[in-house]
């Protein structure tokens, strides 16, 4: 579990105050506030077969939100240029696609992206040349259009942020076909909100560090994150806990260090990568509520204090007037409502690692548990890494100087922080760190591990037999489990995930749920147990193009 600590604060608002698009009028009360929300889109990806696959690059052309009935109330998230995203690179975080501010408030219900390609680039037998691996691009269906259908809509209201992590399962989503020499593609996605209850991949952002507060330990990163629109600057709000750790490859050969050294003036205006976890979070103006007549007439504003009754708060004054930097808990109330500024963070994380300078970030799974005399392990790297070594790479855990210096971070895929201990031969893992050329030795910072591939399992097929409890299917290929199958027994979870793909010509739409029935096509990824081969989660795909 994650043990960093909770900070009910949020930063100062910042210079050059504008107001946000999207206001209206209540004609009931005559009162003017808020009508839009943010909502971002985060992508990462489940693994696909690092055997098969050197990288697979996903372009991206448009990103829409949809409303409830008949695809009412749509809105443009993204309108290109294309970006292109390898897939792979996806597999331990999630990055920012594209956030905006603007969504006017309301129910959506599902996501369209529109992929413009897809190229698959092979592995082959010289994982140290990269320049002549076959590529191949699978056809996509419905013009590349995928509709990605929430398991509950949700409601976007002023000023709220909401913040979809969309999964593109590669692993489910191509298939072999004809004589391994071509690929079809069926799209597997999975769309989550964030919320209070949902715990997201780790995230990576780079950005520009524009404020800090050493009282509360927090960071103000901007340029951070992709926007839609021009009236942000990308910022993302960075909670410093008690298992940060901060890396400074600039001044001291990427060496752990204090924390406090963030905090330095000198600092300011420098590049950071923050590797942590994004939260759900409510923005400062939304905690106000400025009642009918109090709004100042236009021209005027007013420094509205959060938590201060509406009769106690200052006077309105020229809005030229208003300081370039606002009081701690103080929101700007214009003629038209609480007001969002530049600054305002769009997504708030609580930060695991903090990096400054340039870190390799290698893949690959672990050779040798870690060493307990020297604090080293060794790693096999993947194909196509940044580096080549003649055998396994050598992995320094990195201490801290003092007690309150954290040293290298330990995490899995889903979040718990882990020990050196948790670090066993065969595991998949990627690094962050800086390679000691005198000692060819990798100076960890982080280190992400897939403790969830022990005894996992693809498994794709045709159902035969469906009871209560268990399935019986056909799989495309053997052995299962080590074992040569012919007729699979797969044991459901009590509580088992259901994913719908249905593929036609014009689309393809991802919903959640479903009915399992003898005949169709399904995906799995599951554990091969004592009992038998087991699984919570099944995609079940109905391919009715022609």
């Amino acid at each position: 579990m994650k043990t960093f600590k909770t900070l009910l604060f949020s930063l100062p608002v910042l210079a050059l105050l504008i107001s946000c698009g999207g206001s209206s009028t209540d004609e009931s009360t005559g009162s003017t506030a808020q009508r839009t929300g943010t909502v971002g889109i985060l992508l990462t990806d489940k693994p696909a077969d690092p055997a098969l696959f050197l990288s697979i690059n996903a372009a991206i052309e448009s990103a829409e939100l949809i409303g409830g009935d008949d695809d009412a109330g749509r809105v443009v998230l993204y309108s290109g240029p294309t970006q292109t995203f390898d897939l792979l690179r996806l597999r331990n975080e999630a990055i920012p696609f594209t956030f905006n501010d603007e969504v006017p408030t309301g129910n959506y219900c599902k996501i369209r992206l529109t992929l413009s390609d897809l190229e698959l680039v092979l592995a082959d037998e010289t994982p140290d040349d990269t320049t002549d691996n076959v590529t191949y691009h699978p056809n996509l269906p419905g013009n590349g259009k995928l509709d990605l259908v929430a398991k509950d809509c949700f409601e976007v209201g002023p000023g709220e942020v909401i913040t979809l992590q969309v999964d593109l399962d590669a692993a489910n989503s191509f298939h072999i076909v004809g004589n391994n020499n071509g690929f079809n593609f069926r799209p597997v996605v999975f769309l989550d909100v964030l919320s209070q209850e949902f715990d997201s991949k780790l995230v990576r952002l780079e950005g520009t560090l524009a404020k800090t507060d050493d009282d509360e330990m927090l960071l103000l990163l901007c340029e951070a994150i992709p926007t839609a629109h021009s009236n942000s600057e990308g910022c993302v709000e960075v909670r410093l806990g008690d298992d940060t750790a901060f890396f400074d490859n600039l001044d001291h050969e990427g060496m752990p260090r204090a924390l406090d050294e963030l905090f330095l003036p000198e600092k300011l205006g420098e590049t950071l990568t923050v590797i942590g976890w994004p939260q759900y979070w409510v923005p400062p103006y939304m905690n106000i509520d400025v009642p009918e007549g109090h709004y100042p007439t236009p021209g005027e504003c007013i420094l509205w204090m959060v938590g201060v009754e509406p009769g106690q708060q200052e006077d309105a004054i020229d809005c030229d007037d208003v300081p370039d930097e606002l009081p701690q808990d103080t929101v700007l109330v214009n003629h038209e409502g609480p007001q969002k500024d530049r600054h305002h963070p769009l997504m708030v994380m609580d930060g695991l690692v903090i990096e400054r300078g340039e870190f390799l970030q290698l893949e690959g799974e672990v050779a040798t548990a870690v060493d307990v005399d020297t604090n080293e392990f060794t790693m096999n790297l993947a194909d196509g890494a940044p580096i080549t070594v003649e055998d396994a790479l050598s992995v320094l855990l990195q201490q801290g100087e003092t007690d309150d210096i954290n040293g290298t971070r330990i995490v899995s895929k889903a979040g718990e922080l882990l020990e050196a201990g948790d670090i066993q031969a065969m595991l998949p893992l990627q690094v962050d760190g800086v390679l000691d050329i005198d000692t060819d030795t990798l100076k960890a910072a982080l280190i992400i591990l897939d403790t969830a591939t022990l005894g996992s399992e693809q498994v794709t097929g045709t159902i035969q037999a469906v009871e209560e409890g268990y399935l019986t299917l056909v799989p495309d290929a053997d052995p299962v489990c080590g074992i040569e199958t012919e007729l699979l027994m797969v044991n459901l979870s009590e509580e088992v995930d259901l994913l719908t793909v249905v593929i036609t010509d014009e689309e393809s739409v991802i919903n959640p749920g479903g009915t399992l029935e003898i005949g169709q096509t399904i995906g799995m990824n599951g554990n091969c147990e004592t009992t038998g081969y087991e699984t919570d989660n099944v995609v079940i795909v109905d391919d009715q193009r022609d």
